[in-house]
């Protein structure tokens, strides 16, 4: 008897997000590879507007399952946290930054070699729920083929079409982002020691997030990946941005000797994971960028990884137990070292960013324990609660400093 539906499961989206899924799906969890169908709207290696960090966290998920980083990067060797004249500088090991084009490109094929459908250049444009005795999803591509699957991952970013397709309403505004690339100034000698910088002084003028420089990996030299990070926490009506997030970029920008007008800038949005994201609906779960992101720092690459890896195991069992819920699934995320910190983030993003912040920046400005403690937080650890204790202390006395 033919099998119902062309294939167990439709991915929509090949970045990390996706990749990681079809990856864990073949090489942890043992599913044919060929009942696997990746749907992507752009044909790979696509341009993808990123810094592009990973941290730990993502690098050890991918190595777990044989996946190599096989792309040219730059270890981050340590953290800059700036505001004005005072900088906080702390040196230890976060992750790399890679190129979304090669890296998105590298993961998507070692996909494709493990024997999953890859369709790029053939994104979503309709999904359908198939009515009978067998429930599924017939979904329409960019190109008019039919594709029949038994349940659908959105792993589509921030843009995601599959949410917007099925009606999944936005948790959360929206962040902004800018970001450029350049040769090294004079103003870049941290660069030059693989630090990346977060400059705060931003803030002054309203915008709630930072201004990064970042080493990054450009025509085989070390160049610098710069920009602006807005998490847009404030209604317009009560904005207070000193002109545009632009004109907050270009200021910067000219405190390095770049003139922005000399500059390529590509703006993106992005996706907070808050406490209300919705992580599944029916026989659709959502990984990534689709769920959501980090608010306090705007990334995700490494959380979108982990994230594929959580949905493989769920889709695994629902291919056994023919279940479309998917409530196990946003619970292990909710509950995870990796869960736990995004919704972390979302919580300490209006307290670093908004009014009330200014004892949380000196706090992170002044003690070293602190930006330590940040950056095991970042490459996905688990804080002791000794740790925890300690920060909670030096933020109250940072309070009346």
């Amino acid at each position: 008897m033919p099998e119902a539906f062309d294939y167990d499961v439709a991915i929509v989206g090949g970045g990390p997000a996706g990749s990681s899924t079809a990856l864990h799906l073949v090489r942890h969890e043992g599913v044919r590879p060929h009942r696997i169908v990746v749907l992507d709207k752009a044909k790979f290696p696509r341009d993808k507007p990123c810094a592009g960090a990973v941290s730990q966290l993502g690098l050890d998920v991918l190595s777990a399952i044989g996946v190599d980083v096989a792309v040219p990067c730059v270890t981050m060797e340590g953290v800059r946290v700036l505001q004005g004249e005072t900088v906080g500088e702390t040196v230890d090991r976060m992750g790399i930054v890679i190129r979304r084009t090669e890296f998105d490109a590298h993961l998507l094929e070692t996909a494709r070699c493990d024997g999953v459908h890859v369709k790029d250049g053939e994104g979503l444009s309709a999904i359908d729920r198939c009515e009978g005795r067998r429930k599924g999803f017939v979904l329409t591509t960019t190109l008019g083929a039919k594709v029949r699957a038994r349940f659908v991952a959105a792993a589509d970013g921030a843009g995601s079409t599959t949410r917007k397709l099925l009606g999944i309403r936005e948790p959360d505004r929206k962040g902004h982002l800018y970001v450029l690339d350049t040769e090294r100034v004079a103003f870049d000698a941290a660069i030059g020691r693989g630090l990346v910088d977060f400059d705060l002084t931003v803030l002054e003028d309203g915008v709630e997030g930072y201004y990064w420089d970042f080493p990054t990996m450009l025509d085989g030299a070390v160049q610098v990946s710069r920009g602006i990070y807005h998490a847009n926490l404030t209604r317009p009506d009560a904005a207070t941005i000193q002109g545009s997030v632009k004109d907050v970029l270009g200021r910067a920008l000219a405190r390095r000797g770049i003139d922005i007008a000399k500059v390529k800038l590509r703006p993106f949005s992005t996706r907070p994971f808050v406490p209300r994201s919705t992580g599944w609906v029916k026989g659709v779960l959502l990984v990534g960028e689709a769920y959501g992101i980090d608010q306090t720092t705007g990334e995700g690459i490494a959380q979108a990884i982990e994230m594929g890896r959580f949905a493989a195991s769920h889709l695994a069992v629902a291919f056994r137990t023919d279940n479309p819920r998917f409530d196990a699934y946003e619970r292990e995320v909710r509950t995870s070292t990796t869960g736990r910190h995004l919704l972390q983030s979302a919580w300490m993003a209006r307290r670093v960013y908004g009014r009330i912040g200014h004892p949380a920046r000196r706090f992170l400005l002044r003690s070293a324990g602190a930006r330590a403690a940040a950056i095991r937080w970042y490459r996905g650890e688990s804080l002791s609660m000794s740790t925890q204790l300690r920060l909670g202390l030096g933020l109250a006395a940072s309070v009346f400093a």
